[in-house]
C-alpha cells in the first residue's frame, strides 16, 4: 500500500473570463470561429507529493493561486491538465463557501455528513460533537445566513474536524474568529497529526506553519517557487513580504575567512579565540540585511563550555557576534527562547537589561554577551533565537536587520520530584498543608 496520501503531478488552471455576461452565450454559439473569452493561467506546472499524516503548509500572496489549489484537492475544481490522485475522504475547510445559507447550521451539518456516506446513528453521533465544538449557542439552529463571520468560522471547522476525515484542507479558517476559538483549532489540529491524519494548510501566519508543518510550499504567480522544510520557507516568505526581497537576494555573504574587524565591548575576560562558536552562515534569518550575526555561543558560566542539556537554574553566557553592514541608529539586541511548540518561554534584550547601544555605524563590529540565571522550566527541547532590530520608537515600530529563528537547540533535563509539574515554568519552593476537621 502507498503511504502517499496526495499525489499532484503537472497540473495546471485555466479560467475563462468573459468581459459581460452575454460573451458566454455568444461563446457557445460561435462553435469556435470568434473567441468571446480570454485565457487566465491560474495555475501551471504544479507538482508535489504529501505523505499520509503529513502536514504541509502552503503561503503565498493573495492571487496566487492558493484557494484554486485547494479546491482542486478536494475535488471541488477539475484541474485543466495534469492528474491529482487523492487516498482517503476529503473535508475542505474554506470560509465563505460550502454551507447553504438558507439551511441551518445543523442541517447544514447533517449535509455534509451525508455526502460522505455517514450512515443516520453514525450523524447523530458527530451532530453532538460539532454542536459542542462550535460553542455557538442556539444559533446553531439559525439559518447560517444570520451568522457573523466569526461563528461561520466556528461551524466551519467544527464541521470539518468532527466528520473524521483521512485528509483535512484548511484555507485561512483561523483568519477569523477570536482567540480561545484559535487556540481550541490549533489543538484539534495537533490532535490531528498526533493521530496521523494529512493536513494540509493555507495561511498567511508563518508562525503556525513553524509549529506545525514538517513542510511547506510557497506559490507565486500560480507556480510553486518554492517548496521544502516548512522553517526555511515561512522564513524567505517573510522577508518577502516585509522586505520585497527574495531568496537569492540573501545569497551573497561576507567572507568569514578574514577576522580582521575590530571587535569592541567585552566586560568579561574571555579568549574570544578559545570558545566554541555556533557559525550561523547556514541558517535562514529574516530582516534588511544592515547587520549580520555571524556566530553565536551557549556556555555554562562557570566553565565556559558548549552546553546541550541543562537543568535549568545554571547561569548561561550567550554570545552574539554581531558585524553592522548600515548604519543603525537605534539598535538593540535581543535573544529569545522557544519551548518545542514555538511559545516563547523567555525573551530579554539589552534595554530590558538597561544597557543601551550607541548608534552604529558600516564596519562596526561587536559581541553581544547575555549573562542570566536560567529559570527553572520544565523539562523538554527548547530552541534559541536571536535577532538585531532598529528600535526607531514606540509610534513607528521597529525595523529588524536580521532575525535567526532556532539558531540553537538544546534540552532541560532534570528527574527530582519538582520536574513531573505540567507547567512552563517550575515552582522551586512550595508547601502543601493539610487542617482535618
Amino acid at each position: 500500500m502507498s503511504d502517499i496520501a496526495i499525489q499532484v503531478e503537472n497540473i495546471g488552471k485555466v479560467f475563462r473570463i468573459y468581459d459581460k455576461p452575454s460573451d458566454r452565450l455568444k461563446d457557445t454559439f460561435s462553435f469556435g470561429k470568434k473567441k468571446y473569452y480570454t485565457d487566465f493561467q491560474a495555475l501551471r506546472n504544479i507538482s508535489f507529493n504529501v505523505k499520509k499524516g503529513g502536514f504541509i503548509g502552503i503561503v503565498g500572496r493573495n492571487g496566487a493561486g492558493k484557494s484554486t489549489l485547494l479546491k482542486i484537492l478536494s475535488g471541488e475544481l477539475t484541474p485543466s491538465e495534469g492528474t491529482v490522485n487523492i487516498q482517503g475522504n476529503v473535508s475542505l475547510l474554506q470560509l465563505g463557501v460550502g454551507f447553504d445559507t438558507e439551511l441551518t447550521g445543523i442541517e447544514n451539518a447533517r449535509f455534509a455528513s451525508k455526502l460522505l456516506g455517514y450512515s443516520n446513528r453514525e450523524i447523530d453521533t458527530m451532530l453532538k460533537d460539532i454542536i459542542e465544538f462550535a460553542d455557538i449557542g442556539d444559533f446553531i439552529y439559525h439559518p447560517v445566513k444570520t451568522y457573523s463571520s466569526g461563528m461561520y468560522s466556528r461551524l466551519s471547522f467544527a464541521v470539518g474536524v468532527n466528520i473524521n476525515p483521512d485528509i483535512l484542507i484548511a484555507d485561512e479558517v483561523l483568519a477569523v474568529g477570536d482567540m480561545r476559538f484559535s487556540q481550541k483549532c490549533l489543538r484539534k489540529m495537533r490532535e490531528f497529526k498526533e493521530k496521523g491524519k494529512t493536513i494540509v494548510l493555507v495561511t498567511h501566519d508563518t508562525s503556525t506553519v513553524n509549529v506545525f508543518c514538517d513542510s511547506a510550499l510557497w506559490l507565486m504567480n500560480g507556480e510553486i517557487f518554492q517548496r521544502g522544510d516548512a522553517k526555511s520557507i515561512s522564513t524567505n516568505y517573510m522577508n518577502y513580504m516585509l522586505y520585497d526581497k527574495l531568496p537569492e537576494d540573501y545569497a551573497v555573504q561576507t567572507t568569514r575567512g578574514e577576522e580582521t574587524e575590530k571587535i569592541r565591548n567585552n566586560p568579561i575576560e574571555i579568549d574570544l579565540n578559545d570558545v566554541d562558536w555556533e557559525e550561523t552562515a547556514h541558517f535562514s534569518s529574516i530582516g534588511d540585511g544592515r547587520a549580520e550575526i555571524r556566530r553565536i555561543a551557549f556556555l555554562l558560566y562557570d566553565t565556559m563550555l558548549r552546553v546541550k542539556t541543562i537543568n535549568g537554574n545554571e547561569r548561561v553566557l550567550i554570545m552574539l557576534d554581531v558585524l553592522i553592514k548600515v548604519p543603525i541608529d537605534h539598535p538593540q539586541v535581543g535573544i529569545r527562547i522557544n519551548n518545542r511548540h514555538g511559545l516563547v518561554a523567555i525573551h530579554t534584550n539589552n534595554d530590558i537589561c538597561e544597557n543601551s547601544l550607541p548608534p552604529l555605524k558600516a564596519g562596526d563590529r561587536f559581541i553581544t554577551k547575555f549573562t542570566l540565571k536560567m529559570p527553572s522550566i520544565s523539562n523538554g527541547s527548547y530552541t534559541l533565537s536571536v535577532g538585531l532590530q532598529d528600535n526607531i520608537g514606540s509610534q513607528d515600530g521597529a525595523i529588524m536587520p536580521q532575525l535567526i529563528e532556532d539558531v540553537y537547540e538544546f534540552k532541560v533535563q532534570r528527574t527530582d520530584s519538582n520536574s513531573i509539574q505540567c507547567g512552563y515554568v517550575i515552582i522551586e519552593e512550595q508547601a502543601v498543608n493539610f487542617v482535618y476537621t
